[in-house]
């Protein structure tokens, strides 16, 4: 995306405030001016008092800087105010439209995303945008008016002379050396950001894996790691430094040299005599300095404006990613039923990726239980997903009440679909705020019953702040039985008829698997479910099991069934005992 398209954008998105942006760019070319003129009228008056005492008293010239000082204050404090009030209300926008543009892009857009990039790019990337809103549109404007309206005054009030003088200078200033600076930084600003967004992934994964860095021994390699992004990071860095270096130094060479110039002009008209030096000069030289302050006002522009196309160009590249799925209808019918049925579907996650699915159909009646159980990579977790519609079948149809998933919309779906899965994710809040993920305004009498339900009360009861007691960062403070019975309790509170366990026991322990499994049984209790496993125990009980095998229904059956069978089923059955044998106790030896 080119920098004038994301400049369009960006202005585009401020036209909700373009007339307090307007308010700003006013306020500070009345500041700007008011800078000139408090210097000129010093210098006039003190001219004027030296040559003619009598003609301006000091009062005067006191109350006449006054006036100008408490304009200049004045609108100095709207400009700031106004300034901010837009980039700050626009960053708040931007933030609330970046996660709207993310919501939908879950999971198949965030897939390969790293959390800590992800972050620095709502964080980061929004702050460094402020600048281009708060710091470059009223400067960037004012550096064309305020040396006009000086120019005027130059032009009408003393001599074109001084105008055709000080343009050059002024032109360098304004147009020139900006084209130089943002040349010289080069992808600085790019190459800083970019590596900016590593250092924050870096650092996300290194304190979340610290536990295991630690104890492989790695942190010599990941302290290595982030010295060479650190190195990225200072090269973008000097690159926009060294840009801006050059533009301050060569700034105060120009004021410097349009000084000289004017005097030089000076004496000319003064020898022609078209002026009075005592009382023209100093005016003149003030304002001709002072002219230049709103051209210096560039000096940070061109560096923040790079920085803020990038930190644009990086939220953009999120938040223009087209959803996998997006809505079909505007309104759904309401569900004729809790069934669940899959129509010929095959399925790739990408176009040249051999397929997951292949040609899978089945029919769940409402109310049943259905288990899909086989190794890993069969495509199990893949026909859950199909199911809530992250992705869409390749080919065939799923069906949800005997309606295609196409025919609701994603949050009337979603609505009828209650998840318990391997990695339930559990907010860095309370147990009462996590259960509550399931309903929305729930009140605690449903949140204590569902708490009942999942067999989490009694361990509730005895926390000394019960339900208001903090589960960490990823529910780093309870363990994760504790954490799979609060997903089990969420999925009770949303009362969705249709229920997918996807390996909610695989990562437990078997006293915290049998709890669990209590609650599941509760949780499952009239409801449509489909239970995905490796560990086929968690699935002896299904009304019908269906064993995949590279992406097709390999058998199919109960349990029982399966295992007379003597085919896939039974030999997973056979290696699961194998494993669960070998884990036992050996007997002791006997003294016979």
């Amino acid at each position: 995306m080119s920098n004038a398209r994301i400049l369009r954008r960006l202005l585009a998105f401020m036209k909700p405030l373009n007339g307090v942006m307007l308010l700003s760019v006013s306020a500070r070319t009345v500041k700007l001016t008011m800078q000139t003129a408090l210097i000129a009228f010093a210098a006039a008056g003190v001219a004027r008092h030296v040559v003619d005492p009598g003609s301006a008293s000091l009062l005067h010239i006191a109350l006449g800087l006054a006036g100008y000082a408490l304009a200049l204050g004045f609108s100095n404090y709207v400009e700031t105010y106004t300034g901010h009030y837009v980039a700050f209300r626009l960053l708040a926008m931007l933030r609330n439209e970046f996660y709207d543009r993310m919501e939908p892009l879950a999971p198949a857009g965030t897939g390969m995303l790293r959390s800590g990039d992800a972050v620095s790019r709502v964080v980061n990337d929004c702050e460094r945008i402020e600048p281009f809103y708060a710091h470059t549109i009223a400067p960037v404007i004012t550096a064309f008016v305020v040396p006009a309206i000086l120019f005027t005054i130059l032009g009408r009030w003393y001599d074109m002379a001084y105008v055709w003088a000080l343009l050059p200078f002024m032109v360098a200033m304004v147009i020139v050396l900006p084209i130089i600076t943002a040349l010289s930084g080069g992808r600085g600003g790019e190459t800083w950001r970019r590596a900016q967004g590593e250092v924050n992934a870096f650092l996300t994964d290194s304190l979340q894996g610290l536990r295991d860095t630690v104890a492989f021994g790695y942190g010599e390699r990941r302290r290595k790691e982030a010295w060479e992004i650190g190195v990225r990071l200072k090269n973008g860095q000097d690159k926009l430094t060294r840009a801006d270096a050059f533009q301050r130094g060569i700034t105060e060479f120009v004021i410097a040299a349009a000084a000289v110039t004017v005097l030089w002009v000076s004496w000319g008209l003064y020898v022609a005599g078209n002026i009075d030096p005592l009382r023209d000069i100093p005016v003149v030289v003030a304002i001709a300095i002072t002219g230049f302050n709103a051209a210096q006002g560039l000096n940070n522009v061109v560096g923040d404006f790079q920085v803020s196309m990038v930190s644009a160009r990086r939220l953009f590249e999120l938040m223009d990613q087209r959803p996998a799925v997006a809505n079909v209808v505007t309104q759904s019918a309401p569900l004729a039923d809790a069934s669940v049925s899959l129509r010929n579907v095959s399925f790739g996650y990408a176009p040249d990726a051999p397929p997951v699915l292949r040609g899978i159909s089945f029919d769940v009646a409402a109310g049943r239980h259905i288990a899909l159980v086989g190794s890993s990579g069969a495509g199990k977790s893949t026909i859950s997903n199909l199911l809530l519609r992250f992705w869409d079948a390749t080919e065939g149809d799923v069906l949800v009440g005997g309606r295609s998933v196409r025919d609701y919309t994603l949050e009337s779906l979603r609505d009828h679909i209650a998840v318990v899965s391997q990695r339930n994710y559990t907010f860095n809040s309370t147990i009462g705020e996590n259960i509550r993920m399931g309903r929305a305004g729930a009140t605690a009498a449903q949140v204590d019953e569902a708490a009942r339900r999942a067999h989490l009360s009694g361990w509730i009861a005895g926390l000394p702040l019960g339900y208001d007691t903090p589960v960490g960062e990823m529910g780093g403070k309870i363990s994760g039985g504790q954490r799979q019975r609060i997903a089990i309790a969420r999925a009770l509170l949303k009362d969705a008829p249709i229920l997918i366990l996807d390996e909610a026991t695989s990562s437990l322990d078997v006293e915290s698997e049998r709890e669990v499994n209590a609650a599941i049984r509760e949780l499952a209790k009239g409801r449509t479910t489909l239970t995905i496993a490796h560990r086929l125990s968690t699935v002896l009980n299904a009304d019908e099991i269906l064993v995949l095998e590279h992406g097709r229904i390999a058998e199919r059956g109960t349990h029982a069934d399966l295992l007379a069978r003597g085919g896939v089923y039974a030999r997973l059955f056979e290696l699961e005992q194998d494993e669960v044998d070998m884990r036992l106790p050996a007997a002791p030896p006997s003294d016979a």
